[in-house]
């Protein structure tokens, strides 16, 4: 057989397994039934497994294909909505499968009954309640939860720089620190190529230079530790009382002293079960705060919380942003659990924070010369100028010994500009002549000679030393695929090094059953 045969059919043969990897998985999106958007983390459940996976941002989803030989139904929750089961069978093996789900309706008799005392209760006091049960509504016995994490940028609409894991967490229980306590196996990882890899977005934060920064007045705290280790830190439930995050801090103790305002919403509903629905807000002078925590009528568990900061003082490039727009937000943490057996399990975490990156300018002064024929300095810029401004001599300042330097006139050659210098004496013009000997030494003449430049535009719109900031969306989530309420730590296992990146030489400790989880990569592009 010749080698372009064997070639062609080695290709042949890699797109069959590639287009069947491609079909290894039925893939969902979960829509609002009336107003058609879709709906991001709900629940999807495989019944009788144990097993399931939470939705994206655009109510995607994805479930190994095998499933639907086995005749298995999916079983659909989210806040807010009625539950649905779905026959996998009945389900599309190619293309997306949209569902839809029914928004629960706030019906006055349920009410009614759910209420019963506790509906003159205030805010205030459903949070009081709720902080005080913390202790008997969360394990403190070790469990471990198995389940998918993903960490990547947003820039618009698109995903950038996405990296993922499957994870086992044993987790010793509330009443122990998390941080110090938990331990991690990690099953597999992988840097995803088939999205785009963006280096601006990916460089170290630099608050010396300002290339690439968060807002500094907003405290996120880390405790040092990878990527995953910050993410639990800023799960405001499960460290009830670790500093997490503005203006949290510790959940149990200084939630309630922050000075929020409490308000009370509508009765929502997870799985039949109603919630208290408790919006809260914090004003500062830089930042608007505002949340919502889901509490369980029954016993005051807290099923979900939702935290956002914004920035009011941000500015779009030097400017000031204007007051009938929506403020920017700074970060966001969602935390959603889940009742098993009569104790509250983390179901999902999303963590969302907005970066800044500062790009070089586009025009700039690439050299500067002094050129002895024609008794003028040369400025070499890094693009082609606009005429405007070029000729105006108050834009240009130079100075030799510290003493000013009168203008002549002004001459432009695409990206150089020729400015001549008067020349009245010949102190002038020896002047001059020294400044050209002193130029063939940088060092030298660039302690003499000083130059200001200020005002020009390139012919493509760019200004002159004009930075832009670019401005992404960094999100770290961990969504959990299956409970195990009794799980002890394995003696014989490596753990993840919590101080060294996930994707760099952790070890990979896949177990028998690794088949049985999967990773939920999301679409190549979320919607608006």
């Amino acid at each position: 057989m010749s080698n372009k045969l064997f070639c062609v059919l080695v290709g042949a043969l890699f797109c069959f397994i590639a287009a069947n990897a491609q079909e290894e998985f039925i893939k969902g999106q979960l829509l609002d039934s009336k107003t058609g958007e879709p709906v991001a983390f709900a629940t999807i459940r495989i019944k009788g497994y144990a097993l399931g996976v939470i939705s994206n941002m655009d109510g995607s989803f994805k479930v190994p294909l095998k499933f639907q030989s086995y005749n298995d139904e999916l079983e659909i929750s989210s806040m807010g909505y009625q539950k649905k089961g779905v026959l996998i069978s009945g389900l599309y093996s190619k293309g997306i499968n949209s569902i839809k789900l029914v928004p629960r309706i706030f019906e006055l008799n349920e009410a009614i009954v759910t209420a019963d005392k506790k509906r003159t209760l205030s805010a205030r006091g459903i949070i009081r309640r709720a902080l005080r049960a913390i202790p008997k509504n969360y394990p403190v016995n070790t469990f471990s939860t198995v389940g998918y994490y993903r960490d990547y940028q947003l820039k618009d609409t698109e995903y950038i720089n996405l990296n993922e894991a499957i994870l086992e967490v044993f987790d010793p229980g509330f009443d122990e620190r998390d941080q110090e306590h938990s331990e991690v196996l990690v099953y597999q990882y992988r840097q995803n190529k088939d999205f785009k890899k963006d280096t601006i977005g990916l460089q170290s934060y630099n608050y010396r230079t300002g290339r690439k920064i968060i807002d500094q007045n907003v405290f996120l705290y880390d405790y040092g530790g990878n990527e995953f280790v910050i993410l639990r830190i800023h799960d405001a439930i499960r460290n009830h009382s670790e500093n997490s995050f503005s203006f949290v801090n510790r959940m149990q103790y200084d939630f309630l002293s922050n000075h929020h305002d409490y308000t009370k919403g509508k009765v929502s509903y997870i799985d039949n079960e109603a919630l208290y629905v408790v919006h809260f807000e914090k004003e500062t002078r830089r930042h608007h705060a505002k949340g919502t925590l889901f509490i369980a009528h029954s016993d005051y568990a807290i099923h979900k919380m939702e935290y956002t900061v914004y920035d009011k003082e941000a500015d779009i490039n030097g400017a000031q942003k204007k007051t009938d727009t929506p403020l920017p937000l700074l970060f966001k943490v969602v935390s959603e659990y889940r009742r098993t057996n009569g104790k509250m399990y983390l179901n999902y975490i999303s963590f969302n924070n907005r970066f800044e990156t500062r790009l070089a300018p586009e025009l700039y002064v690439i050299e500067m010369g002094v050129n002895p024929l024609q008794k003028n300095f040369i400025l070499r810029f890094s693009k082609k100028l606009d005429e405007v401004g070029v000729f105006d001599k108050d834009n240009y300042a130079f100075f030799y010994k510290r003493e000013p330097i009168e203008i002549e006139r002004i001459v432009l050659f695409g990206k150089e500009v020729w400015v001549y210098p008067k020349m009245k004496t010949k102190e002038d013009l020896k002047k001059f002549e020294e400044m050209f000997m002193y130029s063939r030494r940088r060092e030298r003449i660039a302690k003499l000679l000083k130059v200001e430049v200020k005002n020009l535009v390139g012919k493509d719109g760019s200004r002159l030393n004009e930075s832009k900031l670019e401005r992404y969306n960094q999100f770290r989530e961990f969504f959990v695929q299956q409970l195990r309420p009794v799980s002890p730590v394995p003696r014989d296992k490596k753990f993840m090094d919590k101080g060294r990146p996930i994707f760099k030489d952790q070890p990979i400790v896949p177990p028998p059953n690794f088949a049985d989880y999967w990773m939920n990569t999301p679409l190549q592009k979320v919607t608006e």
